[in-house]
């Protein structure tokens, strides 16, 4: 039987989470400069996965001619803009100024925007289109970009001090193949840092998790932005992201050393740090 102790620190944590939420909503929506739009996660992923019938390329050349910047502030509900601020801090203290940085499925290029740096950055994503808006939005900085796919990168061996992947890593084709050409471009005592969407660890909110994926989600999407068929495919890669464990492990196998996993709402969103 449980105890009072127990159950007591259960809903002492659920509250913290709730409050967490809470003060997310109200200083994404009041607070200017923390409206970072996140449009990154399109690289990786060149052909159709057939297990859910999606030719994920395709989608996210549609959606960046479209609504792209709705697509994670409709999936966080807008605390992602929150969590893509931390993620920032992290990258400047960790990224050495006059090294180079490089962002895998760049996207229009959120990061490199928020990030208070102006040279040494590389991106690369499949989609071309997505360049395109980056360069509106980044004018003032000297962004390197190339239109590839994680899997095989045209960089040198040891090139980058640091990698960041925000929200793409669910859509590499070969995440083994894609980790070891992250490991071979970056630097010895370089970091990789990935940030990912998941499902929540805790069993209370993991039932009305899924719910918001498979019924609100490509619900909210088709009025939206009137675009069903992709955002369900987002809810459903989601799902199919490993569990922490197992992606720290296939990370790990490809050569880097996993040093921390922050997790935000129970796991709903992760940041993870490795180091070569």
């Amino acid at each position: 039987m449980l105890s009072i102790s127990v159950i007591v620190k259960f809903f002492l944590s659920l509250l913290s989470d709730l409050n967490i939420l809470i003060i997310f909503f109200s200083l994404t929506f009041k607070d200017k400069y923390l409206i970072v739009v996140s449009t990154s996660g399109s690289s990786g992923m060149n052909k159709q996965d057939k297990s859910i019938k999606y030719n994920v390329k395709d989608i996210f050349k549609k959606v960046a001619d479209e609504k792209y910047d709705l697509m994670n502030d409709v999936m966080s509900l807008g605390a992602h803009r929150l969590w893509k601020k931390y993620y920032v801090n992290l990258i400047e203290k960790l990224h050495k100024s006059s090294e180079n940085i490089l962002d895998i499925a760049s996207g229009t290029g959120d990061i490199f925007n928020s990030l208070n740096r102006t040279n040494n950055l590389f991106a690369i994503d499949p989609i071309y289109e997505m360049h395109t808006l980056s360069k509106k939005k980044n004018s003032k900085k000297l962004i390197h970009y190339e239109t590839g796919f994680v899997e095989k990168m045209p960089y040198k061996k040891n090139y980058f001090q640091m990698i960041s992947c925000s929200y793409g890593v669910r859509n590499f084709e070969d995440k083994n193949k894609g980790f070891k050409e992250i490991a071979r471009c970056l630097k010895k005592n370089g970091y990789f840092l990935f940030m990912e969407f998941g499902t929540p660890k805790r069993e209370l909110l993991i039932k009305p998790f899924k719910l918001y994926l498979n019924d609100w989600l490509p619900l909210i999407g088709s009025i939206v932005a009137k675009d069903r068929h992709s955002y369900k495919y987002l809810a459903e890669s989601i799902q199919k992201f490993p569990s922490q464990e197992a992606i720290i492990r296939q990370v790990e196998s490809a050569g880097l050393t996993h040093q921390k996993t922050i997790d935000f709402l129970s796991g709903s969103n992760s940041i993870y740090i490795f180091k070569k």
